[in-house]
């Protein structure tokens, strides 16, 4: 070191330095390069996927204006081609499905693609004449989706479901499951078992492919108003249940949850 030279002399000899152990480094190990720019792709695909969950899925941020591309044909400028912006995936779906229905005033996008997807004659229709309201509505989504989770597998008219609560081939894959995938089908659970005889009656117009409930009146042979009272009064009782699921079970009980349902199947 100089102590005569200059900043800027003392700039450029840094600067120097540091190329020359790079390139140093490179020579030593050449893939150090192509690693760090592989670590460097990542971080910045981290970096845009949290940057637009954040703007889209958090705050809400509509996706970004479709870029339009001109030409001149026969003197006038017209757009030849529009492209949108494609999210990452996951976000992507989300707010596609956000757009869907975004002419819909009341409901989230999830609960309006549950309705349309289990057919306009059942709950929608239900939800449409004022029948159910839109908590009630998004009650049968949940319903629905946790049933699913829990018997995708399992023929409900011959099995017990008030002893199962999960779907996992052994109990040792229950203890694994997420806290709140295991207090929504502990939900389940308990909903299913306040279900009045036939429970087939509200079952068939919640799970699977719901009928109106018309048509389970006269499979379960009762009176159709009948047959309304019961499908909303179960709805009116799936956030009860949920709340008691929230009570009664902590990440502690889940180890003990297992072991219960263990004793039930061997019983």
């Amino acid at each position: 070191m100089n102590d005569n030279e200059t900043p800027q002399e003392r700039r450029h000899r840094q600067i120097a330095a540091s190329r020359a152990a790079l390139a140093a480094a490179y020579e030593a190990d050449p893939d150090a390069v192509k690693r760090f720019e592989a670590r460097k792709a990542n971080i910045d695909a981290v970096r845009r996927r949290e940057r637009q969950r954040f703007e889209h899925l958090v705050i809400g941020k509509p996706r970004p204006k479709a870029k339009e591309t001109t030409a001149k044909r026969r003197g006038k400028r017209k757009v030849v081609a529009v492209t949108r912006e494609v999210l990452e995936p996951g976000i992507e779906e989300a707010v596609a499905l956000r757009e869907e229905w975004s002419h819909k005033a009341k409901g989230t996008p999830q609960t309006w693609e549950y309705a349309e997807r289990t057919h306009q004659g059942a709950l929608a229709q239900l939800h449409l004449n004022g029948s159910i309201n839109d908590d009630q509505l998004a009650w049968a989504a949940e319903i629905g989706k946790a049933a699913e989770a829990i018997e995708h597998d399992v023929d409900v008219r011959t099995a017990s479901m008030e002893a199962r609560v999960d779907t996992s081939p052994g109990p040792g894959d229950f203890v694994g499951q997420r806290i709140a995938v295991v207090r929504l089908h502990v939900a389940y659970t308990y909903w299913r078992h306040l279900l009045p005889a036939p429970k087939r009656l509200v079952l068939d117009m919640l799970i699977g492919d719901p009928i109106g409930f018309s048509v389970a009146a006269r499979r379960h042979h009762v009176h159709k108003r009948k047959a309304k009272r019961e499908l909303i009064a179960a709805l009116d009782r799936w956030p009860v249940c949920k709340d008691r699921a929230y009570r009664d079970v902590s990440e502690d009980d889940v180890v003990r949850l297992n072991d219960l349902i263990v004793g039930i199947r061997a019983a």
